[in-house]
């Protein structure tokens, strides 16, 4: 009995040994295996080119877009080729999220735009036309003279002069130098009234514009206003600058 229990301890670790020996050498075995995949990986890998990857739009922005950024690049009409050529529409869900969501005026307006020109996603003018009027709405200054082009054009609503006039006086009262200078070419075709004047003059002549375009219109809107008003007037202007 007690050599038969002997001889079962044996094997049993003789068993056991194998075992540990048959998994000692697997384990060597998947060391080598994975140590080996490792290494044509690295290999694999250093020998592709990313540069490609890397300089494919070498411009393009690697985060999303902040308020100021977004006012700069809706600002500079630069919204399409920012948004879809640059960045390759990476930022479109951030952009409607923060329309549709946050409600925050300028991606309001940036979203109205890109769902009017199926930038980046499908074309839905009635959409976009609504995201626009509400950015008008909220303030932003971009949209406000947007929503005076339709309503004088009676583009996607009826046509309505009046309405034109206000979104575009009030953008141009919100500081907006563009709005301004629209503003004054408004007066200037015949929109407002006499006694409007004045004010439009003092904003546009102190609105410094980049562009030559917008200086040459600046100067030639000038002249026009100044056969409106008084010289004194005219100086009383061009000498203080407006508070806002």
């Amino acid at each position: 009995m007690v050599k038969h229990f002997k001889i079962s301890a044996i094997a049993l670790a003789l068993g056991f040994a194998i075992i540990s020996y048959s998994d000692s050498v697997n384990a060597a075995k998947y060391e080598v295996m994975t140590s080996t995949r490792a290494m044509v990986a690295r290999d694999t890998l250093s020998g592709i080119d990313f540069s490609g990857l890397a300089n494919s739009a070498p411009n393009a922005s690697t985060e999303m877009y902040s308020p100021d950024k977004m006012n700069s690049i809706i600002e500079n009409s630069r919204l399409t080729e920012i948004v879809r050529d640059q960045d390759k529409c990476q930022f479109t869900a951030d952009i409607e999220d923060r329309a549709r969501l946050v409600k925050s005026p300028v991606f309001m307006y940036a979203w109205g735009q890109m769902l009017l020109g199926g930038i980046c996603v499908r074309e839905d003018k009635e959409l976009g036309l609504g995201y626009i009027r509400h950015s008008a709405d909220n303030g932003y200054a971009p949209a406000m003279m947007q929503m005076s082009v339709y309503y004088e054009r009676g583009s996607g609503m009826g046509k309505s002069l009046n309405m034109s006039e206000q979104y575009m006086h009030t953008a141009a009262a919100l500081g907006s130098k563009t709005a301004r200078l629209n503003w004054a070419d408004m007066l200037v075709r015949g929109f407002g009234s006499p006694n409007l004047y004045e004010e439009a003059y003092g904003w546009l002549y102190h609105c410094d514009f980049d562009d030559e375009y917008s200086k040459a219109k600046k100067l030639y809107l000038q002249e026009q206003l100044k056969k409106f008003l008084p010289p004194n007037v005219v100086a009383r202007n061009e000498a203080f600058a407006p508070d806002f």
